[in-house]
């Protein structure tokens, strides 16, 4: 499954360069990520209810061009490993059919003190 996510670049989040801010490619991909939680209905108060929160443990992030102001990017987001506490989903951000950025960005699955804890029952599946 690829998760679409669209988002408009916004002023607040240029650089003095009046590109989007390097910090910002990530936030923009946290957003697509969120959404697709919620898509899959593991939003992050299910998964508060279910006794669970992900938190990212790694990034791997490549910069390949610039997004510019008042340009809608597209985040394609879809799953590409997972081990019993951890997944590692691609992310891509394109502006038409150029590609900006792309990231794999590894989550683990923690109890609501932190400690690692296996993924929810059918969170896989859901994301497959």
């Amino acid at each position: 499954m690829t998760h679409q996510y669209d988002i408009k670049v916004r002023w607040a989040d240029l650089d003095p360069y009046r590109h989007l801010n390097h910090a910002m490619f990530l936030t923009y991909c946290e957003a697509a990520r969120i959404d697709l939680l919620g898509r899959i209905d593991f939003s992050m108060e299910r998964l508060t209810e279910l006794g669970k929160q992900v938190v990212v443990v790694g990034v791997s992030a490549k910069f390949l061009k610039p997004a510019l102001e008042n340009t809608t990017v597209t985040i394609r987001t879809r799953h590409i490993g997972a081990t019993r506490a951890t997944m590692t989903w691609r992310q891509e951000m394109f502006h038409e059919d150029t590609q900006l950025f792309s990231a794999d960005i590894t989550f683990a699955f923690t109890d609501l003190s932190g400690r690692p804890t296996r993924r929810p029952q059918g969170f896989l599946e859901a994301v497959s």
